[in-house]
């Protein structure tokens, strides 16, 4: 779209807005009558003005004068961050027919399109998930309520399963087999799951309290000792002081779980260190091991190789937990000096992309909804390129990472982009879609970093998401529809990912490499 400057020979037109992506339109159900031109279809033309999102409703009493002008409304949907609904009106109902056709063809070419070149396809972990509270809680494979969170993990004699936690529980089942899940820990509100190898741990926050559980306890081995005890649920936080999250990592050579709870405006963080017992037969030791805060409001935390990162309303908090020193970057000026405001941006995510070189994520705001963007920075928090800025096609409310790719999630798509080159590699459609894990969650046996070095091979997933499966038309409430069914799927990576062992090694990437470079 562009705007005329100057008229006459000298006339030119500036691009105001880039053409809406077909993978970003959707059609609306057409209307059952036409309109007539009148003053009420100059209101109902204009943008985002009819009685409801998309869809023209008429006025069942309006008579069309004889000879009168008579109009066929089509609406379609545009998601993303030029998102409206807009209208357009046909003279006769077979052009408005056409057109919706010439749309559809359209849409489905460019999702064809789209899938024979995608770079993750959706793989099912559990399609039997509703957010009725009354279904048979204890019945294999169905799962109830909305689910929060989910975490693969694998235990020591090498069994494979995925942990679903919902506003019911937290259920267990193992991979390409939806209907053996069942719920194994009866508690209500779960937000977190986490596993500690290395203790056979399996960390829950549930109902703003933080659990600890033996995994042998959910998930016996068959050839485990029976004289060894088994732990059940243990609160491992104090059950009057609600905890918003928590975060398990390593630093040190020592394995700790982070939560934070709110006091007054400021987060605090309270630190437990994991070790194992004198007693081989006595659980692992879970140890206060001091608190910090922040005076701010915080929303994640973050391991890096020797510090933490904690996401907050003013920025990205590095803190050393030794002395809790600490530094937000980026600074301001490096913000304003690309056009951005500082306090007006959300942190949603910190990516490490090279060994020295990390992407910081950003969300906009209600006030400011296009301020949307991730900033290339090194280690000590300055821009790293020019420009250093890429902007997301969406308002991202969550950012994953499986390199070489950033995985962006809007309610309505999922949005996959180079990080070399910034562009646009694929937009998965759907309703209703949030992320349920990001790679995080399992510490390892193994004494290596946590970070991005956890997925050796680039093809093992490491993205989760839960989509709406219900068969309700978009743009439908469905709050008190306690029928609505959610879908639980992993981003499993296609051939057309990187090769094995070039991960990190620029020229190897993609051939999205020999691009020009992004531009916002």
């Amino acid at each position: 779209m562009t705007k005329q400057k100057g008229s006459g020979p000298s006339t030119k037109y500036a691009i105001w807005r880039s053409p809406v992506r077909t993978e970003l339109l959707s059609l609306e159900s057409l209307p059952v009558r036409p309109v007539q031109r009148s003053n009420t279809l100059s209101r109902m033309m204009r943008t985002g003005r009819s009685d409801s999102p998309g869809r023209i409703s008429p006025d069942p009493a309006l008579s069309f004068e004889p000879g009168s002008d008579i109009y066929y409304p089509l609406s379609f949907n545009c998601h993303g961050k030029h998102g409206a609904s807009y209208t357009l009106y046909a003279s006769t109902i077979e052009v408005r027919n056409e057109w919706r056709r010439k749309m559809l063809h359209a849409i489905s070419a460019r999702k064809a399109s789209q899938e024979s070149s995608s770079i993750f396809r959706l793989e099912t972990i559990s399609a039997s998930t509703t957010l009725s509270h009354e279904g048979p809680a204890h019945h294999s494979g169905q799962i109830t309520g909305r689910a929060s969170c989910t975490l693969p993990f694998g235990t020591t004699d090498g069994r494979r399963y995925f942990a679903i936690g919902s506003e019911d529980g937290v259920w267990i089942g193992m991979p390409h087999h939806p209907s053996s899940f069942q719920r194994v820990i009866p508690v209500k509100m779960v937000t977190q799951i986490a596993f500690l190898a290395e203790f056979g741990l399996l960390v829950v926050l549930a109902d703003r309290i933080v659990h600890a559980i033996d995994i042998e306890s959910v998930v016996p081995s068959p050839a485990r000792d029976a004289e060894q005890p088994v732990f059940g649920l243990q609160r491992i936080s104090n059950p009057q002081t609600p905890i918003h999250f928590f975060s398990v990592g390593r630093l040190g050579g020592e394995t700790f779980i982070i939560s934070k709870k709110r006091k007054a405006l400021d987060s605090v963080f309270k630190i437990l260190k994991v070790s194992r017992p004198v007693d081989e037969h006595s659980p692992p030791t879970i140890k206060d091991s001091g608190d910090f805060f922040l005076p701010s409001d915080t929303h994640d935390l973050l391991f890096l190789k020797t510090k933490v990162c904690i996401l907050c309303t003013r920025g990205f908090e590095i803190m050393d937990l030794s002395d809790f020193s600490s530094a937000t970057i980026p600074l301001e000026e490096d913000l304003q000096q690309n056009g951005k405001r500082p306090g007006a941006n959300r942190p949603i995510a910190m990516h490490r992309i090279r060994e020295d070189e990390f992407l910081l994520c950003y969300d906009g705001t209600s006030t400011l909804p296009h301020v949307k963007f991730g900033l290339y920075v090194d280690k000590r928090g300055a821009p790293s390129r020019s420009p250093p800025i890429i902007e997301w096609e969406g308002v991202a409310a969550y950012s994953a990472w499986h390199a070489p790719y950033v995985v962006l999630f809007h309610d309505s798509f999922i949005e996959v982009r180079h990080v070399e080159s910034g562009r646009l590699a694929q937009i998965i459609s759907g309703h209703d879609i949030r992320c349920v894990w990001d790679g995080r969650g399992v510490v390892p046996t193994e004494h290596v970093p946590f970070g991005y070095d956890d997925f050796d091979d680039p093809r093992t997933p490491r993205i989760h998401a839960v989509l709406d499966h219900s068969d309700a038309p978009s743009g439908v409430s469905q709050i008190h529809n306690l029928g609505k069914r959610q879908r639980i799927v992993e981003l499993v990576p296609t051939d057309r990912l990187v090769t094995p062992g070039t991960r990190y090694s620029p020229s190897l990437l993609s051939v999205a490499d020999t691009l020009p470079p992004y531009t916002p």
